[in-house]
């Protein structure tokens, strides 16, 4: 149910009868044992095994986000971060949601794998929303699915950090090897923290709230299994969802 594999009559002929699933993403760095693509894989992977359990149509992933925090993504600094500004990201994903619309979808869920991004997700839905009145569209971020039992198995050894925190560490790093074992750098798992984190933002940013390794917590502790825990949840979740709310 990709969309992008279809031929244009097969899009015509299930895009008005399925849940449309638009995962967005960014390009940011994820440490030295991940890819950039993470926020690309994981929401991409999630939406897939979201039409293995039910009918939807999945969108072409938005692979560029909003701009990387110091204290949630490492910042701005790191060569290969690229990033788009949030206006820019509003039109970008409007003008996917009036092009599908235009094509006969109404049903929305957008699947954020950017911790950055859902401010903006959710101001061009809210733009969306008062152009057209008969679609109906939800916003998520895949880890606000975890439920607390699973976050307290999965940190038990390292304790949890925050959401923010946990970027290119255990959850990221479990469902990268999960998913995409093949672009885990496995001899380059490291565990990392800043020096300190502000409960404010600095512009510029100090060197001493990011680390240099761009891992923000402790990474050692993933595992292929937590990966797979946590797809199976979360999927189970949006499932759960789609079917609650359309």
């Amino acid at each position: 149910m990709l969309a992008e594999h279809m031929t244009w009559e097969e899009y015509r002929d299930v895009i008005t009868k399925n849940l449309i699933i638009l995962p967005v993403g960014s390009l940011e760095q994820h440490g030295p044992h991940l890819p950039l693509n993470v926020d690309v894989v994981i929401p991409t992977s999630l939406a897939k095994m979201v039409s293995e359990k039910m009918d939807v149509v999945v969108l072409p992933t938005i692979a560029y986000g909003y701009k990387s925090h110091p204290t949630s993504g490492g910042g701005q600094l790191f060569p290969g971060t690229t990033s788009l500004n949030g206006i820019t990201l509003i039109h970008l994903m409007l003008d996917i949601l009036r092009e599908t619309y235009r094509h006969g979808g109404r049903d929305f869920l957008m699947l954020n794998g950017h911790y950055e991004n859902i401010a903006f997700v959710n101001e061009a839905v809210e733009i969306f929303a008062h152009e057209v009145d008969d679609a109906k569209v939800v916003t998520l971020c895949w880890w606000d699915l975890v439920t607390d039992e699973l976050v307290d198995e999965i940190f038990a050894e390292a304790g949890f950090p925050g959401w923010d925190t946990e970027h290119a560490a255990i959850t990221e790093t479990s469902l990268m090897q999960y998913f995409a074992p093949e672009l885990v750098r496995e001899d380059k798992i490291i565990d990392d923290q800043s020096e300190r984190k502000p409960a404010y933002s600095i512009f510029p940013a100090p060197e001493d709230i990011i680390p240099k390794s761009g891992v923000l917590y402790k990474a050692t502790y993933a595992s292929r299994e937590k990966g797979q825990k946590l797809a199976k949840q979360v999927v189970d979740a949006i499932v759960q969802i789609a079917h609650q709310e359309f």
